[in-house]
């Protein structure tokens, strides 16, 4: 659906909500919810929204949802699929508009500097009507127990800030308080007024503040500060001010007052991407410290300026937080080294109950020490059934590798697993088994770009090798030096995986010949229940004996219905290409393929046959197709006569523009064709 399309239906659905409240019986009502997005209200109706609100004398609970949104949760989808890696960073959930979703993605395309041609979010003015609405309706609101504001993306600034001050410091009964300020260019004066209007809030058991990417400073970090110092019944509390402009200061001032804040249980802080160093990471760990019920944390303070003093803090105050059950902590993109890494391991030793955890500590310095202490810190949660840990881009070496293995190997009840090791500096002694954890159902398994041979490759297939419950598997050991006898071990192991129904499995250059890949094409075989399947093994040495097992292996795989396949910069000829081809001829229920053998051998012959495979792909309507040889295969009889492909994505990229005008030309004849990406 597109975005003009969306609003007009959100405009209609709006305008039903208001003749269904001016029916309904007011003076009964207790709860109301006014789903108002990219809705422009007139004046009339502006007026029957207040005249309805006058007579709701019962009302306890109110929703009010003005949100101005531009993208829609097609082009969202979009950008994960075409980005999926963005999903592990990018924060979703109810309150999280896709407008929030979407500049969220744009910040991690431009970090990661890839090419996107995406375009930066435009603001939109809150009309003057909307300041009737707010300020007129809502001050009539005044025995609330709960209230929702929505109203993201617009320019409230600080001067339409006021009018929350107003509202809230007449909602004297609120005992929860959800305010979403996403993007409203509000700086120090606004956030001033609104924390005032939460600091008259007294009663609030349950506060949201939802202030991202705006321009708030240590002046407003201070108002913040005192609001939250004054809530002291709060016992749940989601506080979120990424992407703002506060530095040292303000966190101390946001970290003082959260000290006060001791009765809490839920707990979610928000500060990344600030200019936070040492003194303030060492007063809010202080508070950390002061907050000993809690059972459920979510504490992001990464990509900001903390060292080990910072780090060291904020780990003494997490070590009193032994109640926990479900833990997200991520400290990463800081400069955190040894010492800090050490007191933080320690403190995960204390929190001994948990069953959930989330640790990310990537993008830093540490080395064999600090991950040793890690590791001892997380050898003591034993009860976790939930993992996702990332201590990627670092310099962690054998030693630390070998450490938090071991602590890996006590957590037996673990059933969802997500490790990322990559880029670390780990040899064969640090190469990852995981021989005890025989529970997992899904596991996410990343140890890439390191130098790992053969003997580690050995340890890691026991590891796949014990997972024989495994449903989802993504597995990447790419940019190592396993040779064709590390990867026969692994693929030894993934043989094991008989009940895998999605798999992501990249091998990419790693010295692999003919042997190391039969053995994989061996296992890819067992997987007889793959729907899913993302298969690189390019820029190796395989010839045509390795394709052809490859090819026979994939030919087992007759449930797929989606398969990327990347075999690009080997040896491969016309036989292993041929076998490749037959092998996707025998996945009937194949719907989406992207498929890459660039850079091989391959004449006429293969080429013919991977058409004649894919002609027999008869539900086939999506392919992306990226090789050297895109005439070979566009002339191919059984290609043009393809009934099923409608979409046809081809990569030209490096060819002059004569070779690029004759592969659409021959693109153009395929039968069935609507539409041709170049």
């Amino acid at each position: 659906m597109g975005n003009q399309q969306k609003k007009r239906k959100q405009q209609n659905n709006s305008l039903s909500i208001l003749q269904d409240l001016v029916k309904s019986d007011l003076k009964a009502l207790t709860h109301i919810d006014l789903q108002l997005k990219n809705c422009n209200l007139s004046n009339k109706q502006v007026a029957q929204i207040n005249n309805s609100l006058v007579q709701c004398q019962k009302l306890e609970s109110q929703v009010l949802n003005l949100n101005k949104e531009n993208i829609s949760d097609d082009q969202i989808n979009q950008l994960f699929d075409k980005y999926p890696f963005t999903k592990d960073f990018v924060e979703t959930g109810n309150n999280v508009s896709n407008d929030q979703i979407y500049t969220q993605i744009l910040f991690l395309l431009n970090c990661f500097q890839i090419n996107h041609g995406c375009q930066e979010l435009r603001l939109n003015d809150i009309e003057a009507q909307r300041d009737i609405l707010l300020e007129e309706t809502m001050s009539n609101l005044i025995n609330l127990n709960s209230l929702q504001l929505n109203l993201e993306g617009n320019q409230l600034g600080d001067q339409g800030s006021v009018w929350i001050c107003k509202l809230l410091r007449k909602c004297k009964t609120l005992n929860n308080l959800n305010l979403q300020l996403w993007k409203n260019k509000i700086g120090d004066v606004g956030i001033s007024s609104i924390a005032e209007g939460i600091s008259s809030c007294a009663k609030l058991t349950t506060l949201t503040l939802n202030a991202v990417n705006n321009q708030i400073g240590d002046g407003g970090a201070y108002y913040l500060g005192t609001a939250l110092s004054n809530l002291k019944l709060l016992i749940n509390l989601k506080f979120c001010l990424r992407q703002n402009k506060f530095s040292d200061k303000g966190a101390l001032y946001i970290g003082l007052g959260l000290s006060k804040c001791n009765q809490l249980k839920n707990l979610d802080i928000g500060l990344h991407i600030n200019q936070i160093g040492d003194d303030g990471a060492s007063t809010i760990g202080a508070a950390l410290g002061n907050c000993k019920f809690l059972t459920n944390l979510k504490f992001d303070i990464s990509d900001n300026k903390i060292g080990d003093e910072g780090a060291q803090n904020i780990g003494l105050g997490l070590s009193n937080c032994t109640q926990l059950t479900n833990l997200e902590f991520d400290i990463s993109g800081n400069q955190i080294g040894d010492d800090g890494a050490s007191t933080i391991g320690k403190a995960l030793g204390n929190c001994k109950f948990l069953t959930n955890l989330k640790f990310s500590i990537r993008w830093s310095k540490i080395d064999g020490k600090g991950a040793q202490n890690i590791g001892l810190g997380l050898s003591n949660c034993t009860q976790l059934r939930n993992l996702e840990f990332d201590i990627s881009r670092n310099q962690i070496g054998d030693d630390g590798a070998s450490t938090i293995r071991k602590a890996l190997g006590k957590c037996k009840f673990l059933t969802n697993l997500k490790f990322n090791i990559q880029q670390n500096r780990i040899g064969d002694k640090g190469a990852l088994g995981l021989s005890n954890c025989t529970q997992l159902r899904n596991l996410e398994f990343d140890i890439s770009r390191n130098q790992i041979g053969y003997d580690g490759a050995s340890t890691i297939r026991k590891t796949l090798g014990n997972c024989k419950f495994l449903t989802n598997l993504k597995f990447n050991i790419q940019d190592n030096k396993i040779g064709d006898k590390g990867a026969q071990n692994i693929g030894l192991g993934l043989s094991n995986c008989t009940q895998l129904t999605n798999l992501e499995f990249c091998i990419s250059r790693n010295l692999i010949g003919d042997d190391g890949a039969s053995t994989i094409g061996k296992a890819l075989g067992n997987c007889k229940f793959l729907t899913n399947l993302k298969f690189s093994i390019r820029d190796n040495k395989i010839g045509d004996k390795g394709a052809q097992n490859i090819g026979l292996g994939l030919s087992n795989c007759t449930q797929l219905t989606n398969l990327e396949f990347d075999i690009s910069i080997n040896q491969i000829g016309d036989d292993g290409a041929s076998t490749i081809g037959k092998a996707l001829g025998n996945c009937k229920f194949l719907t989406n393929l992207k498929f890459s053998i660039w850079y091989n051998k391959i004449g006429d012959k293969g080429a013919q046959n991977i058409g004649l495979g894919l002609s027999n792909c008869t539900q086939l309507t999506n392919l992306i197709f990226s090789s050297d040889n895109n005439e070979k295969f566009l002339k191919s009889r059984e290609i043009i006569n393809c009934k099923n492909i409608k979409l046809l994505e081809l990569s030209m990229y490096g060819l002059t523009v004569q070779r690029q005008r004759e592969i659409k030309r021959l693109a153009q004849k395929i039968k069935r064709l609507v539409q041709l990406n170049i």
